[in-house]
Order: structure tokens, then sequence, then C-alpha cells
């Protein structure tokens, strides 16, 4: 079922210890990342976005309908995207994922939708460190004006706005799949995952 929730992939990454488009890896046959990720929103969400830096527009061209929202000016980082999507939800809470994490699957984004917390700023996973994991979350509505005025004291880290404010904590017993790709090492490790 759909969730009136706006589905994001956060994709305006400078990816610089990789040295190439992440969003344009492929992992998953006959599919890039960005495309997956889409795929995977979805299937849960009534709308669909991608946010990059201005300078990838035309790179982000996708075979799903969803809007390209524009990172947040003067912001660094992927709190930009969320900032940007929660503008242009108008109203929706926004569930944003990160386009380089080739493991993640349905079944976990059914489990945070499920678990989610509407009442609180935002529902995550526990990372493997023990941390909220900022790329893969639910931001509510009520976080947009609370984010800004995080950012607006010079603070840019996701993870430690999550540590600081109120949010619902999941327990995830596959962390693993919250794993990024940032060097070829991690791009090999995910590809041998995925082939058994």
């Amino acid at each position: 079922m759909k969730r009136s929730i706006l589905g994001m992939v956060l994709s305006g990454g400078k990816s610089r210890r990789l040295g190439q488009d992440k969003a344009q890896l492929s992992f998953h046959e006959g599919t890039n990342q960005l495309d997956y990720m889409l795929g995977l929103l979805d299937a849960f969400c009534e709308s669909l976005a991608i946010s990059c830096r201005s300078s990838q527009f035309e790179e982000r061209s996708s075979r799903f309908d969803a809007a390209l929202i524009l990172d947040a000016e003067g912001l660094v980082g992927p709190v930009a995207g969320v900032v940007g999507g929660l503008k242009h939800a108008e109203g929706r809470a926004v569930l944003a994922v990160a386009c380089d994490m080739p493991l993640l699957d349905a079944a976990a984004l059914l489990k945070l939708l499920s678990l989610r917390n509407p009442e609180k700023l935002a529902t995550c996973f526990i990372a493997d460190d023990g941390k909220p994991e900022p790329m893969c979350t639910v931001y509510e509505t009520a976080c947009l004006s609370v984010l800004e005025e995080w950012v607006g004291d010079g603070n840019f880290s996701l993870r430690r706005f999550l540590e600081n404010v109120d949010v619902e904590l999941i327990t995830f017993n596959e962390p693993q799949l919250l794993a990024s790709v940032n060097t070829f090492e991690d791009v090999e490790v995910a590809r041998k995952r995925l082939s058994r």
C-alpha cells in the first residue's frame, strides 16, 4: 500500500573517494542505483523525488516520474537534500534514502514504514555503530523548522541532529543492508554479497 509521503533519493554527493557518480553505478541487472532506489520507494510512496546539485540536473534522468529537487542553498552534505525535500513535500513526510545503498531492500523499507511514529520528528534505524542512520529515514513535516534552526546554528550533520532530537529508533537485525559504497573496495564487497 502506498503512503501519502514523498519518497526521495539523495544523490547530490560529489563521490570524491570513489571518483565516479554513485547514482550511475549498477549492482542490480538492467538498472543503475538511482533507478533501483526509486523502484524501492515507488512501491511505498505516492510521489517520488531526486535531490541533487544544480550541476547534476542533466545526469539525473530516470525511468520514474520523479521531481528533481535542488539541494537547499548554503547547506553542506545530505542535510541540504533533506531540507530541500521537506520544503518540496509541502506538509507531507519525506522518506529519504541515499542513492549508494545497493543492499537496501523492500523488506527493510517496509519495516521502517510499519514502525514509523509520526508523533516523533523522524523514524530511523539504528546503524551498526549504535547511532541513528540518517540516510534511510522518515523525516516528518514538523522536522523542517527544527532542522532549519539546527543548520542555522552552523550544524550540518544529520546523524548528530537525529541524536539530539526526539526520534523513533528502530533496531535492525541486518544493519549491513544500510551500508553505503564509498570506495572501490565497498563496491566489490557489495557485488560479492549480491551475487550470493
